[in-house]
């Protein structure tokens, strides 16, 4: 898993974290949400808090390729969770380098990884530049990014309502390196922001499953979503003035652990698009040509978000230990 953890990265990792079927090898953290060593602090802690002590946590990249350094914490607090200070009993140190640890793992397990990119992709890119062929060798990769794939137009996809209103952090805080692995062929699948946006779960379901409970992982999530679900309820105006947050990398997980409850892929290649209004440039799914050469990678349109929810309050509800 390679994240910048911030709060739905939290979440993300409780799914993987509970679920037995799955092996963790590594978690790599990587700048976006906060700075990048806060970013593995906060993994840190939330592996903790599920009693999972045995996964490992390495420091990945903390700075984009190219361009300035960007972060998300107007969204998710200058920590990454929501200002509440919480940091794990000893911080991740800055050796063994998550890069290293990544080309290693893959040596070691060839065709056997399926990567879970949640933040910027600045640590698959910067492997790229040691291995070439690393997204080949992976089983799979996950990512969280790009607008979606351009239904109708390919040459001015802001036309179309849906690239408006969206934005992608993931790859605009490093298009240099969503570039790099857009570039490549492998078994890679996108789940970006017009999915994710459809997905904006209500406050107290958070709420109710804490106090009915009383797991830490569950009120860990309830401790620091409060600012968090303040900017989507500000960014996302519900009905009664209904708090909501978003599970945006919870929907990764679940295309990966739940391949059922994606509803709806196309396979494409991503092109690069500037919105004329910022300047930002963003990646989406453009229409194959005659000929085409270009890898071409699954970008999700739709999922069984009811069936996501329900992923989500099995594994809150669910006792520790967790292993």
């Amino acid at each position: 898993m390679d994240t910048d953890t911030g709060v739905d990265d939290a979440l993300a990792l409780m799914l993987l974290a509970a679920d037995p079927e799955v092996e963790i090898l590594a978690v790599l953290s990587v700048f976006g949400n906060c700075h990048g060593d806060r970013a593995a602090d906060n993994a840190r802690y939330v592996l903790d808090t599920c009693g999972r002590q045995d996964v490992p946590v390495y420091r990945g990249c903390d700075v984009p390729l190219k361009q300035e350094l960007k972060l998300s914490s107007g969204v998710h607090g200058d920590d990454g969770f929501g200002n509440t200070g919480l940091r794990p009993a000893v911080s991740v140190p800055t050796e063994p380098n998550g890069i290293q640890i990544l080309l290693d793992l893959v040596n070691e397990h060839e065709g056997e990884i399926d990567y879970l990119a949640l933040g910027p992709q600045t640590n698959l890119a910067t492997a790229l530049q040691t291995d070439p062929l690393l997204l080949e060798r992976l089983k799979s990769v996950t990512i969280v990014g790009t607008l979606g794939p351009a239904l109708y137009n390919d040459t001015e996809p802001w036309a179309d309502r849906r690239f408006r209103v969206s934005r992608d952090p993931n790859v605009s805080f490093d298009i240099d390196a969503a570039q790099e692995v857009a570039s490549r062929p492998g078994n890679v699948t996108w789940c970006g922001p017009y999915v994710t946006r459809q997905a904006l779960v209500p406050e107290n379901f958070f709420l109710d499953i804490a106090a009915s409970t009383g797991y830490a992982p569950a009120e860990l999530i309830t401790k620091i979503s409060h600012d968090y679900a303040g900017f989507y309820s500000r960014s996302y105006p519900q009905p009664d003035d209904a708090r909501v947050m978003g599970i945006n990398d919870s929907l990764a997980v679940a295309t990966l652990l739940r391949p059922e409850l994606v509803a709806g892929a196309v396979q494409r290649p991503l092109a690069t698009f500037e919105d004329p209004e910022t300047g930002e440039r963003f990646l989406a799914g453009v229409h194959p040509e005659k000929g085409e050469t270009r890898p071409q990678h699954r970008v999700i349109f739709d999922m069984d978000f009811n069936g996501v929810l329900e992923m989500i309050d099995e594994t809150l509800r669910r006792p520790l230990p967790w292993r």
